[in-house]
């Protein structure tokens, strides 16, 4: 078997795994060398993680053996994904492009999101919840990709009347509920692992109220809006459109509020940066809590290949030991330079031109 490359058709085909509500493990194995060097490292990261999800001794032995007799899986890739329900004969392993937080799932679908982190650098949770069906994506009005897909079977109405009719109407009800409360757990999973921006459920106006109910504190926080509509079967271009109204006017509320916190700051000399200069001055102090940068901007400095230091000069040479600096994208390098630290980066898609005016870009800082 072949590990599968990443890419949103292999996300798709994960997706419809039938598991007849069998358990699935998603199994993510770490194989940064730096991280674990030796097989015997690796091998106590896949125990600790099957213990963590409660793995049985089947799918365990699964993985075990894919493991043992595929070494080019660990050998040919960063990260892996496995995929295994001992009870349907499923096994999936994708070969990931970039280290990946370790972690085991035990459900009855695909522990898809990681993956969809993988692809698209947009940060919304979008949630499409009916009464029987559920879809969760991870992305932005410019690519949404789906992470989990969630088909409860339910009891069909029936004709029947009186008490027994109004019995069985009620245990639908519970079991849509049920379902409701389980497609808000997955939902808060994925926040968790890697918090949204925003949140945006799309569900009919009859089963809104029991979404809402259903949502944890943390994502009830991050919810922009509730889009009325039953969009169980729609494309993903479709929920994309129907969704982008309300990331649009939150993405503008929220940059207003950002660009006035920060011309506020700039005016009474309070913690904000503007301009390459100070914001790379910043950055070297480790202040930035929040990084602002302009849709589209290209910026110029300079870095040098020996201290690794970035400069607002584009050439010429390093203050520090006199090398040679080398033309690189300063926005490219800044971006590398927090990813390494708890900062907010925050691109601006609206108010671009009031920006542009310090430099496109600029920070919030700490202190």
């Amino acid at each position: 078997m072949a590990a599968a490359a990443l890419g949103a058709g292999t996300l798709r085909r994960l997706s419809r795994l039938d598991t007849q509500g069998h358990p699935l493990l998603s199994l993510y194995l770490d194989l940064d060398a730096s991280r674990f060097p030796t097989p015997r490292a690796r091998d106590a990261e896949l125990s600790a993680l099957l213990s963590s999800a409660g793995a049985d001794d089947a799918d365990s032995e699964r993985v075990r053996e894919l493991l043992r007799t595929r070494p080019d899986l660990v050998r040919d890739a960063q990260a892996l994904a496995i995929f295994s329900s001992a009870e349907t004969g499923a096994l999936e392993a994708v070969a990931l492009p970039r280290a990946v937080e370790p972690m085991a799932i035990l459900d009855t679908v695909a522990w898809l999101e990681p993956l969809a982190a993988m692809l698209t650098s947009e940060n919304w949770g979008v949630a499409v919840v009916s009464r029987r069906a559920a879809r969760l994506f991870r992305g932005g009005p410019r690519s949404l990709v789906e992470f989990a897909t969630v088909d409860d079977e339910l009891h069909r109405r029936h004709a029947q009347g009186g008490r027994s009719q109004a019995r069985f109407q009620r245990g639908i009800e519970e079991q849509v509920a049920e379902h409701v409360r389980h497609t808000a757990e997955r939902m808060l999973r994925a926040h968790r692992r890697h918090p949204f921006d925003h949140v945006v459920v799309v569900a009919s106006d009859e089963l809104w109220p029991v979404v809402e109910a259903s949502l944890d504190c943390e994502l009830r926080d991050r919810l922009a809006g509730h889009v009325p509509l039953d969009l169980e079967h729609a494309a993903a271009d479709e929920i994309t459109r129907a969704v982008t109204p309300v990331i649009d006017a939150a993405e503008r509320e929220r940059e207003h509020e950002l660009l006035a916190r920060l011309e506020e700051a700039l005016a009474t000399g309070g913690p904000a940066a503007a301009g390459l200069d100070e914001v790379l001055a910043m950055l070297d102090e480790k202040r930035v809590e929040v990084l602002l940068l302009a849709e589209g901007a290209s910026i110029t400095a300079g870095l040098c290949p020996r201290c690794g230091r970035l400069s607002a000069q584009a050439d010429g040479h390093c203050r520090l030991d006199g090398a040679a600096l080398t033309p690189v994208d300063a926005v490219e390098h800044a971006v590398q330079i927090v990813a390494r630290e708890s900062v907010d980066v925050v691109v601006l898609h609206h108010e671009v031109a009031a920006l542009r005016e310090h430099g496109s870009i600029a920070a919030l800082l700490r202190w």
